[in-house]
């Protein structure tokens, strides 16, 4: 317990540092002092200009939702990624915004919990591995957009 307490002094500072060498932010979480946010705006393609809006929600969705993939697959557990006004359809309802609190959040965004039983050792493994695959990410979507071309 005193070792969270200790790192959660620099928790969010640190993730900041990471957030913007990628031009996105952390999310403003008072009440939460456990799970913060993080945008993943800038990981998405930017809207061709003759694609609809919900076209486009949809593409990049799939391309933001490949982020949470390759963090698992880079042994980060416990984040969650949630694209922008994703939708979900459950026993015949249609949910918009599915994992996030609101249908119209404007950003997509990722989660990290910094809780009781993590370590020091972890925290910095952690921001190490998501500037990695924040880096390895950007630079396969722009191969992807050249290619796409």
């Amino acid at each position: 317990m005193r070792e969270r307490t200790e790192i959660l002094e620099t928790f969010p500072q640190r993730l900041q540092i990471v957030a913007e060498k990628y031009g996105e932010r952390v999310l403003s979480c008072p009440a939460n002092t456990i799970s913060f946010g993080l945008t993943l705006d800038g990981l998405a393609r930017p809207k061709e200009k003759d694609e609809s809006d919900e076209s486009y929600i949809q593409s990049i969705d799939k391309e933001i939702s490949s982020f949470g993939a390759m963090l698992f697959s880079r042994c980060v557990s416990g984040t969650r990624v949630i694209p922008r006004a994703q939708q979900k359809k459950m026993g015949g309802e249609n949910f918009i915004g599915f994992g996030s609190s609101t249908n119209n959040y404007p950003h997509a965004y990722m989660t990290a919990a910094c809780a009781i039983g993590v370590s020091i050792h972890e925290i910095e493994e952690f921001y190490v591995r998501l500037d990695k695959t924040l880096k390895e990410f950007r630079k396969k979507s722009k191969t992807s957009t050249v290619n796409r071309k």
